[in-house]
C-alpha cells in the first residue's frame, strides 16, 4: 500500500476510489412520491437522469437546513439518502406535510458501496460496474456496490479523503452544516438548489438570499504551517481585539509536514492578518485563505 502523501498525489491527478460512510436511507414510493418529494426539496427532479444521485436540500420553513440529502431513482420509487447523524430528523420531516398523499416512507438498511471518482473513474475494471453517477468530491464519480468492487482495488485511507474533502471546500454534516445553517453560508446554492422552480418549504428566505446578493458569513478555507483543529477560534488583527470572528470546522494534517488545512466560517468580506490561539499556550498560528466559497 502506498503512503498517505502519495495515495494524495496520485488522487489528486488520477482519481482514486473509497469506501462511503454509513448514513440514512429512505424509500419513497406510492402514486405521488415524486411530486410530494419534488415540492420538499430545492432541486427540480424532472432533471433527475437516469442511474443518477441528484444533490439537494430539505430546509426548514426559514430556509435553514434541516438535512443536504442525495436523490436517486430505483425503479417506481425515489430513495433519498444523507448523513447517519439525521437519522431520526430526516424521516419526520419528510414526514410532516403529508396529508392525502398516496406516499408510503420506508426507512432502509444501508447499503455497503465504493465511490469511484476521477479519471480512474472511466478505465477498467470501474468503467464496466454497474454504478450510480454523483459527486462526492467535487468531482464527477460513480458509487458502486461493495460486492462487486475489484478484489484488487487499492482504497484510499480515510484520512487521505478527508484531506480531499477539506481541499475542495466539500461541507459536511456535523462540522460544517447543521440546523443553524443557510445553504448559501456553505456554498450550496452552487450545487444543491435550482433557482427557477417553483416552491418548497424555505424557498422564499432562498431567493430573497439571492436577490440581496449577501448572507452575513461563508465558508473559508485555510493552511497553516502549525497544528489546526476543529473548535480552535479565528482571531484577525495585530492583537485580535474584539474576540474571535469565527471557528476552525474542520482541520487535517498534510504528509510530509507540509502544514495544515481546515475549513471555518468567518463574517462575508472578513480581511486582515488571521491568526488561531492554542487554548492551552496562547501561542499564535497564522492563517492563510486558501478558498472562498460563495462569493
Amino acid at each position: 500500500m502506498d503512503s498517505p502523501g502519495e495515495q494524495l498525489q496520485r488522487a489528486r491527478t488520477e482519481g482514486g476510489a473509497f469506501r462511503v460512510d454509513p448514513g440514512t436511507r429512505i424509500r419513497l414510493s406510492g402514486a405521488d412520491a415524486f411530486r410530494y418529494l419534488n415540492g420538499q426539496v430545492t432541486r427540480d427532479l424532472k432533471r433527475l437522469g437516469e442511474k443518477e444521485s441528484l444533490p439537494a436540500c430539505i430546509l426548514s420553513p426559514k430556509g435553514k437546513l434541516c438535512a443536504a440529502i442525495s436523490i436517486h431513482r430505483e425503479g417506481e420509487d425515489l430513495v433519498v439518502e444523507s448523513s447517519h447523524a439525521v437519522a431520526e430528523a430526516l424521516p419526520a420531516r419528510l414526514e410532516r406535510y403529508l396529508v392525502a398523499d398516496d406516499v408510503v416512507l420506508t426507512p432502509e438498511a444501508w447499503v455497503d458501496r465504493i465511490h469511484v471518482f476521477g479519471p480512474m473513474a472511466s478505465e477498467e475494471p470501474w468503467s464496466v460496474l454497474p454504478g450510480l453517477r454523483v459527486q462526492r468530491l467535487g468531482t464527477e464519480g460513480r458509487d458502486v456496490p461493495a460486492t462487486q468492487s475489484p478484489a484488487s482495488a487499492n482504497l484510499l485511507d480515510p484520512t487521505v479523503v478527508e484531506i480531499l474533502r477539506i481541499e475542495r471546500g466539500i461541507p459536511a454534516w456535523g462540522s460544517e452544516l447543521g440546523p443553524d445553517t443557510l445553504p448559501p453560508e456553505a456554498g450550496l446554492d452552487r450545487t444543491h438548489i435550482d433557482y427557477d422552480r417553483g416552491c418548497y418549504p424555505g424557498q422564499e428566505v432562498i431567493s430573497r438570499l439571492k436577490s440581496i446578493g449577501r448572507v452575513n458569513r461563508l465558508l473559508y478555507g485555510f493552511h497553516a504551517d502549525g497544528p489546526l483543529a476543529a473548535g480552535m477560534e479565528i482571531h484577525a488583527g495585530h492583537a485580535g481585539e474584539g474576540g474571535a470572528l469565527g471557528r476552525i470546522t474542520s482541520a487535517a494534517e498534510l504528509p510530509g509536514k507540509r502544514g495544515w488545512i481546515a475549513l471555518g466560517y468567518l463574517p462575508r468580506g472578513v480581511n486582515g492578518d488571521l491568526f488561531v490561539p492554542d487554548p492551552l499556550t496562547g501561542e499564535r498560528t497564522p492563517l492563510s485563505i486558501t478558498a472562498i466559497h460563495g462569493t
